[in-house]
Order: C-alpha cells, then structure tokens, then sequence
C-alpha cells in the first residue's frame, strides 16, 4: 500500500522578539484515500467506518464540504486554484484515538495521473477557538509563499508571510513553514520518516502515542505559558 505511518520530530523555533525553540518526537498517519477500504481492514484496531481505538472518521475533516474526503478536498483545492484539479488524495495528520480527536493541522497531497505531487492543501485549525482556514500551495513553485489570513497563535502577528518548503511524501515527509515580516521571525516543521502500514505499525501506535491529541493539546499550553513568563507580546484574535 501506499498508505503508511510516519515517525519523527516536530520542531518550533523562534528568533524575534525573543529566542524560544522547542522540539518533541512526533508521529503522522499517511493515508491514501483510495486505499480506504484496505487500510479498515488492516486490523480490527484501526477503522475508517466506524468507532476502534483508533478511527479514520470522516465528519472530522473539510466540514464545510460535503461527500467523501477525496471529493471535498478535492472540491477544496479546485476553488483555491481557481481551475479544476484532478488526481489522488494522499492525507496526512492526525486521526481519533480512543475517541480523543485534535489536529492543529491536517494535509492533502495531490498527486496526479503521472503520479506527482502537484498541490498540498493545508486545514489549519486555531486553538482555543477551533476555527478553519485553508492554503492551497503549488508544489511546482520553487519558494512558495503565501500570506497570513488567520489567525493561530496569539504570540505571532497576522501581518506576515508563510514561506514553505515541501517535501512530499516518499521514504521521508518534510513540511517546514517560516514566518516573515521584515525578517524570518518563527519556523515551524516536522521531518518525519515512513514506516509501512501493517499490524506492526498500528501495534507500535498504541503503544507509543496512545492519545495523541492530549499530548498535543498539553504541548501548546505548556508552550504558550513559557512564551508568556518570557513577555512576548500578545496579539488577540482579531476575528473573535
């Protein structure tokens, strides 16, 4: 299968106004969506149709569009680009554990007919207030940009630019955003390595990161407390 799991680390550094880096051993589902039906049927512990300990569900991801996660992020991308795209969707995130669902951000691969990665689509969800955006990101550009239209953490600005760097996922997985204003201010990425899909794989899920989203959910408040003891400056959420 394509499908797969990936391990590694997720790191966040920040250069202005105040030094503060941090990096935590992480780990992401790779999900082929047209390998839905087998990646259910892997184990009874992992399923895309219904409540396991560890579920794919569908309501958890692009609400706003409706149909299958292929067809909605496939929708999704469409009206970003501004032209229709076409080819498979490859997910990349979080999925529920044990029922405990939290994503700060969620990815989908376009790969097209020839087999090559031509858009990723970013759902980006801000904490506490759990809203959505989304940023469609050409891969055929050699330094994507785009710029900052919502707000996440309240330590960053909104009046920055996103520079990406990409890789898609093969034997390895690296996203990595920088934020800009007159300089690089913050960097934030993950470089994570692919492990096959199997009982193997899923078995070492539930016993390293049993609840995936309290560790992460802790992590940002745990961080957040240290940024705020250290005076960065607060920014509130200019569309609460």
């Amino acid at each position: 299968m394509k499908s797969a799991v990936y391990w590694g680390d997720v790191f966040h550094v920040r250069h202005r106004p105040k030094h503060h880096a941090f990096n935590y051993r992480f780990q992401q589902w790779c999900i082929d969506l047209s390998e839905l039906e087998q990646v259910g049927s892997i184990s009874r512990w992992l399923s895309s149709k219904g409540f396991a300990p560890l579920w794919f569900r569908r309501k958890d991801y692009l609400k706003d569009e409706e149909g299958s996660l292929q067809r909605a992020a496939l929708s999704k991308m469409s009206s970003l680009a501004g032209k229709t795209l076409t080819g498979d969707i490859v997910f990349v995130g979080n999925i529920r554990t044990f029922g405990i669902f939290f994503s700060p951000v969620n990815f989908y691969f376009l790969r097209d007919h020839s087999g090559e990665y031509t858009h990723m689509l970013a759902e980006v969800s801000n904490t506490p207030w759990l809203k959505r955006h989304y940023y469609l990101v050409d891969l055929s550009e050699e330094s994507p940009t785009t710029l900052k239209q919502f707000h996440v953490s309240p330590f960053n600005p909104m009046d920055m630019t996103y520079h990406w760097e990409i890789e898609a996922p093969t034997d390895t997985l690296k996203i990595i955003l920088s934020a800009h204003q007159q300089h690089k201010d913050f960097v934030a990425g993950m470089k994570l390595n692919r492990q096959a899909l199997n009982l193997s794989a899923i078995y070492r899920v539930l016993r390293t990161t049993p609840v995936m989203a309290v560790k992460i959910i802790s992590g940002i408040y745990w961080q957040a407390l240290k940024l705020f003891i250290k005076r960065v400056p607060f920014y509130g959420n200019p569309g609460s």
